[in-house]
This record gives structure tokens, C-alpha cells and sequence, in this order.
């Protein structure tokens, strides 16, 4: 069985974009600053994947999509950048972000995956949250993307921002947990009390 969102454009900054979770009300929020200081072409932290390009500054299709059958490539064109472990920190309310400006918005033409053509959309997809995931990260024209990128400027194209990299991350699911819970109500002084063994000091 395969759900495929539609395909939205991500704009890239720093070299970077992310996949993550939509915060939850009454959840208490996972914030972590992924370390850029890694080679690693995909870093995970609680609640959001985060995809480095090749490229610093552009603008790149993204698709999501779960699926049943590891290792299987959205198309012929595809190539494998990383595959990592992701278990849902909130309700499982996917989406692609901007590096700097939030959810990416639908991209202007469609793509191809897994045999059809997804159209332009909000790159959104729902993970169940009892469920642990095996992401893949798929891309084209990723390995020769910084050379196109550097001779698109060598020739004065500065308006170039498009047709570098295209993205489909896969979330294929890999074993159970049990479902993020809301954290429990009740005042400021008994959370601390419960994270820490002890309320804070001016509420002693």
C-alpha cells in the first residue's frame, strides 16, 4: 500500500531543508539544533528530518510518500541519498518546510513518482504515531547539482533558482511504539515538579 502527497516546492537557504512534524497542542514541544558539523547528508532530530543539498541558495520539488516495500525507488530516474530511522514525536502530522519561511507551498509543475504523476500540492503526509519509521531520501540531480549551480553563475544566470535538485522522502514503516501522549495538565510548579524532583526556586 503507497499514499503519496502532493509535490510542493522547498526554499532552499543555507543549504538546507527540513521535513518535520507539526507541533501539537498540549505537547510539549522536542527542539533540538541538528549539527551541521557532520557529513552526514541526512541528520535526524526528535521530530524533524533535515536533507542537505548540494546547492546553497534554490528551489527544489519535494514529494512525500509512505510505503510498504523498502529500498523501492520512486522511479528509474531516482538515486538513494540516505536512509534513517524517524518515530513520530506529536500526532504524526508530516510536512516539507522552507529553511527559513515554514511548509514549503505547492511547486508550479508535477513530477513523476512511483509511476504517476503527483500534481502540485502542500507536501503533506499523516504518519501513524504507533508506528516507527524507516525514511529514505531519494533525489534527482543531486550529484552534479553544485557543478550546474556554479556554472549557471560563471555565466551570469543569478535568476537561476530551479532544476538543480528534486526530492521524495519515503517513510516505510519498520516496528511500533508506543503513541506520543500530550503532556499532563496541571500547573507550571508541578511540571517542574515532575521533570526535575523539585519546583523551581521562586516557587518553593
Amino acid at each position: 500500500m503507497r499514499e503519496v502527497s502532493g509535490v510542493g516546492a522547498v526554499s532552499i537557504e543555507y543549504s538546507h531543508f527540513s521535513v518535520g512534524e507539526h507541533w501539537e497542542r498540549g505537547f510539549e514541544r522536542r527542539e533540538s539544533e541538528p549539527n551541521f558539523q557532520t557529513d552526514e547528508e541526512v541528520i535526524v532530530v526528535p521530530g524533524q528530518i533535515v536533507v542537505t543539498s548540494r546547492v546553497q541558495e534554490h528551489t527544489a520539488p519535494v514529494v512525500l510518500a509512505v510505503n510498504d516495500q523498502l529500498d523501492e525507488a520512486p522511479g528509474p530516474a531516482w538515486t538513494l541519498v540516505a536512509s534513517v530511522d524517524y518515530q513520530p514525536v506529536y500526532k504524526g502530522r508530516m510536512a516539507a518546510f522552507d529553511t527559513m519561511n515554514g511548509p514549503a507551498q505547492p511547486a508550479r509543475a508535477s513530477v513523476e513518482v512511483f509511476g504517476q504523476r503527483v500534481e502540485p500540492a502542500e507536501p503533506f503526509m499523516a504518519l501513524d504515531p504507533s508506528r516507527t519509521y524507516r525514511a529514505q531520501v531519494w533525489s534527482q540531480g543531486r550529484s552534479d547539482s553544485r557543478e550546474r549551480f556554479n556554472a549557471a553563475i560563471e555565466r551570469t544566470e543569478w535568476g537561476v533558482h530551479e532544476g538543480f535538485e528534486a526530492y521524495v522522502i519515503v517513510f516505510v514503516p519498520s516496528g511500533t511504539q508506543e503513541p506520543p501522549a500530550p503532556s499532563e495538565a496541571g500547573s507550571r510548579r508541578e511540571r517542574m515538579a515532575r521533570t526535575s524532583g523539585k519546583p523551581p526556586l521562586n516557587m518553593r
